[in-house]
């Protein structure tokens, strides 16, 4: 289980509740607590389970760090995490909050979104509500919701006695495990989605060299990157400058069409 979410969120403590224990260091503050992926095991019941714990995204560590941080966490699950919690604190759903969860998706990729479960933090917050009410007053959270296959759950991490509200996340898991038909989320798909960032990042380089504007051009450039992609694979074995000029010249022809 891999933790993720922004600084405050709550990622430590809810994998103390998951262990039953104070195994990451956990506390109020408006920076991030976790400067560094750290990892930590319990049994519960007749299983081991590893929880990874993770900085929180836009916090005290710069994005090309927090990017080395991400590789870690996937390389210490090998061969790979069966779930990603993506922890979000009960309350306004912030563009701090959009913002990481667009980050998340960019740099786990899509492939991502199977594994993944939302977990609310701060339960007590609803007062009364129900979870489903509270979703549903927020078109972005319902569509980040239903971009995980409607898996989320919520957590009062000061209730940590309260042992059902993880046996009901550990059975979300094996459900979402069982679905996935036992797979996991590999350092390949990591690695596939941090390339295709350098792609876009390229295209719109390239873009910004040939001066394109207009909006027919932009749609055109938009469909870049999927063009690219099948001709990088091709190109991976080639030196940077070669991969360059393939991109320009893709950009040439579907600018032409």
């Amino acid at each position: 289980i891999i933790l993720v979410g922004i600084t405050g969120a709550g990622k430590s403590a809810t994998g103390n509740t998951i262990l039953g224990r104070d195994a990451f260091r956990s506390e109020m503050s408006s920076a991030s607590v976790t400067e560094n992926c750290k990892k930590q095991k319990q049994n519960i019941g007749d299983r081991k389970i590893l929880v990874i714990d993770t900085p929180g995204i836009f916090g005290s560590i710069t994005g090309n760090e927090m990017t080395k941080q991400i590789k870690k966490c996937v390389e210490m699950s090998v061969p790979g995490p069966h779930a990603f919690l993506l922890v979000i604190r009960i309350g306004r759903f912030t563009p701090e909050e959009r913002n990481a969860v667009k980050w998340i998706q960019e740099n786990f990729g899509e492939d991502a979104s199977m594994y993944t479960i939302v977990l609310f933090t701060h339960a007590d917050q609803l007062k009364g509500k129900h979870l489903d009410e509270y979703i549903g007053e927020n078109s972005d959270l319902l569509g980040l919701i239903e971009t995980c296959r409607n898996r989320y759950l919520a957590f009062n991490n000061e209730e940590r006695n309260d042992r059902t509200q993880v046996k009901k996340l550990l059975e979300k898991i094996d459900t979402m495990v069982e679905w996935n038909r036992g797979r996991y989320y590999t350092n390949e798909m990591f690695q596939t989605a941090q390339q295709n960032i350098k792609l876009k990042k390229y295209a719109k380089n390239a873009a910004l060299g040939l001066g394109i504007v207009g909006g027919a051009t932009c749609v055109g450039v938009a469909a870049a990157p999927g063009w690219i992609w099948k001709i990088s694979k091709c190109m991976n074995s080639l030196c940077k400058h070669c991969f360059f000029i393939c991109i320009y010249m893709t950009l040439i022809i579907i600018i032409k069409k």
